[in-house]
């Protein structure tokens, strides 16, 4: 009973949450000002569903040289996307995007997995997907298809679960008004389960750029 009672009311030498940028972890939620969105509402295609947020899982990709992309998946449909290089501290940050993701879906098959992920399905300069013009972000110089981008991820959640997802990317965007830009991030996530059999899901998710002074952090 006494062990039960620490695990409910919360241990005093329990360990404390492992932080990222922004102070960021497990457990803890954050608040966006969404003023600037507002103002552009009619223009763009992602719908944000409210101003705050509770992180319900953290990614995080290691890209090598010091650059990291950390991901706060929330308990709803959203994730946080903070780039960072050289550290965690808030002058290490180059970039903060909210995601939504409009559509997710398993994929049956290898086949068409692998069709899904190719050059030309996934790759391509530019694309037309709900009626508007999407430049790609990745090797945007480069005129020809290109592969989707290649990133494992390591994910936890407030379980203690931890495994890793291995991420193929594509990024367009769009601007939808004077300096104000849409993204599109089209995603295959592979996972292995426990019989070490391939899982695959491919989505859809749309974001924009958060910034820093709009975002507050809780807890």
């Amino acid at each position: 009973m006494l062990s039960f009672l620490k695990n409910l009311l919360g241990r005093p030498d329990a360990a404390a949450p492992e932080r990222g940028p922004l102070g960021l972890h497990l457990h803890a939620g954050f608040t966006i000002d969404t003023l600037l969105f507002r103002l552009c509402e009619e223009e763009l295609l992602v719908t944000l569903p409210g101003e705050e947020y509770t992180i319900g899982a953290c990614g995080s990709f290691d890209l090598g040289a010091g650059c990291m992309i950390h991901r706060y998946y929330t308990t709803g449909d959203e994730f946080l996307q903070i780039s960072t290089s050289g550290g965690l501290e808030t002058s290490n940050i180059d970039d903060i995007k909210l995601f939504v993701y409009e559509e997710s879906a398993g994929v049956s098959g290898e086949k068409t997995w692998r069709e899904m992920l190719s050059a030309k399905t996934m790759g391509k300069p530019s694309l037309c997907w709900r009626d508007c013009l999407w430049q790609r972000v990745f090797n945007a110089e480069e005129r020809a298809d290109i592969e989707p981008i290649y990133t494992l991820e390591t994910v936890n959640n407030p379980a203690g679960a931890c495994w890793e997802v291995h991420n193929f990317m594509m990024a367009y965007q769009r601007e939808v008004t004077d300096g104000v830009f849409e993204y599109l991030l089209l995603n295959g996530e592979e996972t292995f389960n426990e019989q070490n059999q391939p899982e695959w899901i491919y989505s859809r998710a749309l974001g924009v750029d958060i910034p820093l002074t709009s975002l507050k952090i809780i807890g």
